[in-house]
Formats: C-alpha cells, sequence, structure tokens
C-alpha cells in the first residue's frame, strides 16, 4: 500500500514538473532559460562551456548544491554534516563524490531535492538521514 502511494506520488511529480507554467504571472509566457534555484536546465548546461564532470556543472551553475547541510543540536551537542545522495535516470549511484565520475556531455538536466522530497519521491534513500539528493537526467 505504502510502495503504490509513493508511486503515485513520484509519477504525480513527474508530470507536474515536465508540465510547468503556461505563464509567469505577468502576462509573458515562461521560457525555459528562466533560472531556478532548484533545478539546471538544458539551456543553462548547454551555455556552460568547459565543464567536464556534473561536478564542474554544479561548481558553476549552483555551488550551494555542493554544501552539505549541517544537523546538531543545541545546547553543545556535535554537529555532523548530512550527505547529499545522487541519482542518475532514477538510478541511487551514491554520495556527492559520483558527481565527478560523470561526464558532462549527455546531461540535459539536474534537479535538487531537499531532505524531505528526496525521501518522498525518491527510491533506495535508506534509512539514514540525509541533507538532500541531486536528481540527473540524461538523453
Amino acid at each position: 500500500m505504502i510502495r503504490s502511494v509513493i508511486a503515485a506520488c513520484v509519477l504525480a511529480t513527474a508530470v507536474l514538473a515536465s508540465q510547468g507554467c503556461a505563464s509567469s504571472g505577468t502576462g509573458t509566457p515562461a521560457t525555459v532559460t528562466e533560472s531556478s534555484p532548484d533545478r539546471i536546465t538544458a539551456a543553462e548546461i548547454q551555455a556552460t562551456t568547459g565543464a567536464q564532470s556534473a561536478y564542474d556543472l554544479i561548481r558553476r551553475l549552483r555551488p550551494r548544491w555542493l554544501q552539505s547541510p549541517a544537523t546538531g543540536s543545541i545546547g553543545g551537542g556535535s554537529i555532523t554534516s548530512q550527505a547529499i545522495l545522487v541519482y542518475l535516470d532514477g538510478i541511487k549511484l551514491g554520495s556527492m563524490e559520483s558527481l565527478t565520475t560523470l561526464t558532462a556531455s549527455g546531461i540535459i538536466g539536474m534537479q535538487y531535492l531537499d531532505a524531505v522530497r528526496a525521501a518522498t519521491v525518491l527510491r533506495d534513500v535508506g534509512s539514514e538521514p540525509i541533507g538532500g539528493a541531486i536528481v540527473i537526467t540524461t538523453h
């Protein structure tokens, strides 16, 4: 039952993400080149020269994605960083280190998901706390 609910959420998210907005609310149609803090478009990737890996693309276009959120407690508790997971075409690759092994050619989009959204829409997240996920789409 839970798997079917999660699958429905993933499908609904994919449909909504592919539809986009018909208007920006100002009477001007939205364009595919508009910048989003949580998404890197194909147009942005094509405009970025010299990037060899997915890591290079993110470092140039959305460097904050590479910063693991810190967690801790008030009152002297220890502060730790939570891992950012990487997914390629729906398959979990691992941690951010895997970004350096993915060549930039062939990547058509990337999206950053915060921890709550990642745990809701992605498979194989696991039970350990995470800081978020970077989802990469290729041809």
